[in-house]
């Protein structure tokens, strides 16, 4: 299992940092059904949701504390689905992944819940 940030976040945040680029904030979760381990080098997740309503999702974000941005939502499943992976993205479609997290299976059934808590330390 792995939580990484990733080298196209990482180049996206320095350029944002000094006003460069065209990269907007990060305020949508993804989640996903891929299996391969989360690296660095990821652009997109391995496998994203599209559909069942889990598809991606501007997310409530705040400052979990001083240095801790924090991402939340709730999805509803509308169909079985096994949740793998979940990312911080800053578009509704494509843009720009800037983390990317694996871990053991979720399974959800038909409308059941899952809420995602995703947090980023700057440090």
């Amino acid at each position: 299992m792995a939580d990484v940030v990733t080298t196209v976040g990482l180049n996206a945040v320095a350029e944002k940092l000094g006003g460069l680029g065209t990269n907007t904030d990060w305020t949508y979760l993804v989640i996903g059904s891929g299996v391969d381990t989360a690296t660095i080098v990821n652009t997109t997740l391995n496998t994203e949701f599209t559909d069942s309503g889990l598809a991606r999702a501007a997310a409530t974000v705040t400052t979990d504390s001083a240095n801790v941005l924090q991402l939340v939502h709730l999805w509803t499943a509308s169909a079985a689905k096994n949740i793998r992976e979940c990312g911080v993205i800053n578009a509704a479609a494509a843009g720009c992944l800037l983390a990317h997290s694996d871990f053991n299976t979720i399974a959800v059934a038909s409308d059941d819940s899952i809420q995602i808590t995703y947090k980023i330390t700057v440090s």
